[in-house]
């Protein structure tokens, strides 16, 4: 199950709305940058409970000073890099139009890095707030100071919110290539484990991480309305697919991922559904078919 904030597999709603005219910087090198944090800029898997609107606005968004959003509390020791992958096509001109504000999104962003220690990130998915509205094409960039660094958008719309310290503290924006008031967005919550890494302990590990991750960004008067992270699946598109589990190069068993959800973007899949309670030894690797996804439900 989504969890929104309004959420799903913990999705949850963050109302985006209305995009602002922003007139694009004089060209300098985009800076290179390496988040802290949830994966790459604003991409949503799957899960978080509910949490309150946010609406973008024409206005000019306020100084830093002014917001309201408390600073995420320090992580306890260091965490790993978070590596942020851009791409951008050099025959398209850069989006112009302000989505959001930076510093909400990355402020929780970091806060769910941090709270799992990295192995779940926090995307966004932009969904069409009009009728005439699509994401088919859609392109987002981040912007601060210097030049818009283009943020990658998977189908769907979905895409990792960076974490860029010096982009916050310049408050930065979000910029798409739509109109005013096209899209808003929900939050997302999706595994960040590298796809040869997993194994029945991973599993469960990812499982607890983010179920911490969700209540640490849900208000303490909507938790009692929230939804759980009840699972993790892996998943494909159509059924005939399995999962492999490996004790090294001994084949343990072949699992069928024939269970019927829906992904981040509310299409059918069909999973193999792990709920952390799985009696597996903890170190059998497992091994994923080429087109499977990762999805907290």
């Amino acid at each position: 199950m989504r969890t929104w904030i309004a959420c799903a597999g913990w999705w949850c709603v963050v109302s985006l709305g209305q995009a602002q005219e922003h007139a694009p910087p004089p060209a300098v090198p985009a800076p290179q940058h390496s988040a802290s944090a949830p994966a790459a800029a604003t991409a949503a898997p799957s899960a978080v409970a509910a949490s309150p609107q946010v609406a973008a606005t024409d206005a000019t968004p306020p100084p830093a000073a002014a917001t309201s959003v408390p600073a995420p509390a320090p992580a306890a020791e260091p965490l790993p890099p978070q590596t942020v992958t851009i791409t951008a096509n050099a025959d398209a001109k850069p989006p112009r139009v302000r989505f959001t504000a930076y510093r909400e999104s990355y402020l929780t962003a970091k806060k769910v890095w941090q709270v799992s220690s990295g192995s779940v990130v926090m995307a966004l998915r932009l969904i069409p707030a009009k009728l005439s509205a699509t994401i088919d094409d859609v392109r987002v960039a981040l912007q601060g100071n210097g030049a818009p660094i283009p943020i990658k958008v998977s189908e769907g719309g979905v895409f990792v919110v960076p974490l860029n310290d010096d982009i916050a503290a310049q408050d930065g924006t979000f910029l798409v290539n739509k109109g005013k008031g096209e899209l808003t967005a929900n939050i997302v919550i999706q595994p960040a484990v590298a796809r040869d890494a997993w194994n029945v302990t991973r599993v469960g590990q990812v499982l607890r991480d983010a179920r911490r991750a969700v209540r640490a960004i849900t208000p303490w008067y909507k938790r009692p309305f929230a939804n759980e992270v009840q699972s993790l699946a892996f998943c494909a598109a159509e059924t005939g697919s399995a999962l492999r589990l490996m004790d090294g190069e001994q084949l343990i068993a072949t699992l069928p991922m024939n269970e019927p959800a829906v992904n981040d973007i509310n299409q059918p899949v069909f999973c193999k559904i792990f709920d952390g309670e799985d009696k597996y030894p903890g170190h059998y690797r497992v091994v994923l078919p080429e087109q499977a996804t990762v999805l907290l439900l």
